[in-house]
């Protein structure tokens, strides 16, 4: 689901970043969500600094047998 709103965005112009690190129960009680409503993701919209780059780490790969077991 994320992805495609991400797709979506990117379509239309607008940049984003899905945030996956978050307690959603404590979330919902901070927003007053009602009970029957459930925070499935969060998705930062907007639109990049010219000057944005991905950071240092974002191109380094580990080696797949550092991964991956064949058995």
């Amino acid at each position: 689901m994320a992805t495609h709103l991400m797709l979506g965005a990117y379509n239309a112009g607008v940049d984003s970043c899905w945030l996956n690190n978050f307690n959603p129960e404590e979330l919902k009680r901070d927003l007053g969500l009602p009970e029957e409503e459930e925070i499935l993701m969060l998705l930062d919209l907007g639109y990049a600094s010219e000057n944005a780059k991905p950071l240092v780490n974002h191109f380094s790969r580990k080696e797949l047998t550092e991964t991956v077991q064949w058995r």
